[in-house]
Formats: structure tokens, sequence, C-alpha cells
């Protein structure tokens, strides 16, 4: 899917492909349901981008949440994203122009500068909830019949890796 950023278009490949943290990127998807349920309390209900990461044996879930506004994004927008990624994402990247100081200094949070196509601040391992992360993982495999071979649960090991 292509953004579109003042006559300029983002291409989702381009930021999936800048993204080195996790691994190698497998698969990604852009506007998928990011929870098991629509919830109209939540910030958002699509995800921008969902993609999957292979790192030696392990999955990797990553959520991108993109603002094209020329304002700053503020501590306030991105934790409200943060929540509602974390719930089903491994890793969550606020992609933006700009970000307010305070941004800058949450913790969890991957900050990607959609002006120079580059992670800024990696994010921190957010501990997904195992069953909306099951779920997300059990729609991509059946809505686009692929990696039929991943553990649904984020907790779970799979033989090889022992």
């Amino acid at each position: 899917m292509k953004f579109s950023s003042f006559g300029a278009t983002i291409n989702s490949h381009q930021i999936v492909d800048a993204i080195h943290h996790h691994g190698i990127p497998v698969f990604h998807t852009c506007e998928m349901y990011i929870k098991p349920f629509l919830c109209r309390k939540s910030v958002c209900n699509l995800a921008d981008i969902i993609a999957v990461f292979k790192r030696s044996q392990r999955f990797y879930v990553v959520g991108i949440e993109i603002k094209e506004w020329e304002a700053c994004v503020s501590q306030k927008t991105a934790l409200e994203y943060l929540e509602t990624y974390g719930r089903t994402c491994e890793y969550f990247y606020l992609a933006a122009k700009h970000f307010s100081k305070s941004t800058l200094k949450i913790k969890d949070i991957g900050l990607f500068d959609l002006t120079e196509m580059k992670v800024i601040k990696p994010p921190e391992y957010l501990f997904p909830d195992p069953e909306f992360r099951a779920n997300l993982m059990k729609r991509i495999k059946k809505q686009f019949q692929v990696l039929q071979d991943v553990v649904d649960d984020p907790y779970q090991r799979i033989l090889p890796e022992f």
C-alpha cells in the first residue's frame, strides 16, 4: 500500500525494508484489523502496517502506525497507539515526520522518521496478549495463505529451536 505525503509517495515496502532490528521481513500487509474484535473506544482498529519478521527460528509481529502530518506527534497520541498495538504486536513503531521531545522519551515505542526513511529509535519488546497475537496470526494464515509454520502463541517454542 502507498501513503501519500505532499506529492511524494511512501510505499509500505520501503518502511518494512528499512526496519532491520527484528530479522528478515517475511510478510506484511496494510489496513488489517489489529484486535480480534471491533473496539470503538480504541484509538485505532486498523493497523496501517502489520509485518512479520523472522530472526533465528522465531517470528515477530511488528505494528507500524503512520502519521503523515507536519505537526509533531505528541506523547499522548503515541501512548494511545502504543496501548492499542501493544496488546497484539511484539514491537510497535510510530512513523512520522516530527516527534515531540516527550515522545522521544517513551521507552517501549519505536520511532521511524518518514523524512529520512529510517528508524531513529528502536522499540522494546511489548509482551503481547497471547490470545490477541494468536488471533492475528490465524487471520493472516487464513486470509493470505502464508506463514503456515509460524507458531500462533508468542511464548510457545517449536522443536527446532532446542
